[in-house]
């Protein structure tokens, strides 16, 4: 079953889902930047429906225990739209750790992701879905290699997916040795924002290994642009590597959302960015895998 903020629903019953998303976020005490800090509100209401239009049905949040993650939110913007949402736990990049982090153990903070995960998040009853987007930087810190391995821990132990943060794309072998060395089944783990390398070779070989990666930076055009994402995704479609990759837009600053007209918000992978792989020949079949049938897979907790 996949587990949503309202409960669980059986994995056909989640549709089009984007894999990586903030809804209720706040990096604005990190960043110094209000932009990067929003939750539930008409403006977020607003755009979850506009994605809803163009038929997205579920949301997998990816803004950690350290990220300002928020489940009351959550639940109130999947009752006010009508959307699945899956709640995560984890821990982000090392400047967003609590001080507790460096004091515990991988065991310590693996308990921390498994009580989230079975028992209920904060003093809810709201229960995890995910563990992520758990995160390394560009060089990866000893505390962000612990939360790694504890990520790994719990993953294995609930079944769930575990889904990461490559900064700009790196270190995705790297992660992979942690989960390996913890048994964690790769073929529930997602190594995000590998669009981001724009590197054909590196994604086969973290796919050859077993793992999914994300394409799940779609839209934001500074770092890459939007026909290169398509023309390595549709190479690797026609290799025959449809069955290992996610989609999102990973929308982290209010700026970015349709409603101020420069970005597209959650609206940006089917609005913008399937017409670019069909424009390259593939088939709505490749997409359902892409929106629909690869997260369902990954997604459902064992």
């Amino acid at each position: 079953m996949i587990r949503t903020v309202r409960g669980y629903i059986d994995p056909s019953k989640l549709g089009v889902t984007m894999c990586h998303e903030h809804l209720s976020v706040d990096l604005g005490r990190i960043r110094n930047d209000p932009d990067s800090t929003f939750g539930y509100s008409p403006l977020i209401i607003d755009e979850i429906n506009f994605a809803k239009e163009c038929g997205v049905q579920a949301f997998v949040e990816m803004s950690t225990n350290d990220m300002g993650r928020n489940v009351n939110d959550l639940l109130k913007l999947s009752n006010a739209c009508d959307v699945h949402i899956i709640a995560p736990t984890g821990f982000y990049l090392e400047q967003y750790h609590p001080q507790y982090i460096h004091e515990m153990s991988e065991d310590d903070i693996a308990e921390i992701f498994i009580k989230d995960l079975t028992v209920g998040i904060d003093d809810t009853n709201i229960r995890a879905g995910v563990i992520g987007e758990v995160a390394t930087s560009k060089v990866m810190t000893e505390d962000e290699k612990k939360v790694l391995a504890a990520a790994a821990i719990a993953g294995k132990k609930v079944g769930c997916c575990v889904s990461t943060h490559c900064q700009m794309g790196t270190l995705g072998h790297q992660q992979l040795d942690i989960f390996t060395e913890k048994a964690m089944p790769l073929n529930k783990v997602i190594l995000g924002h590998i669009d981001l390398s724009n590197d054909i070779a590196y994604m086969k070989s973290l796919m050859d290994r077993g793992a999914n990666i994300g394409f799940d930076t779609i839209g934001k055009t500074s770092y890459l642009k939007d026909e290169s994402r398509a023309d390595n995704l549709a190479q690797l479609i026609k290799e025959g590597y449809v069955n290992n990759i996610i989609l999102s837009a990973d929308i982290s600053r209010k700026s970015y959302m349709k409603t101020f007209g420069e970005y597209n918000g959650y609206t940006a992978v089917l609005d913008k960015f399937i017409p670019l792989l069909k424009e390259r020949g593939i088939c709505q079949d490749d997409i359902d895998h892409l929106l629909i049938k690869n997260p369902s897979r990954i997604f459902d907790i064992q």
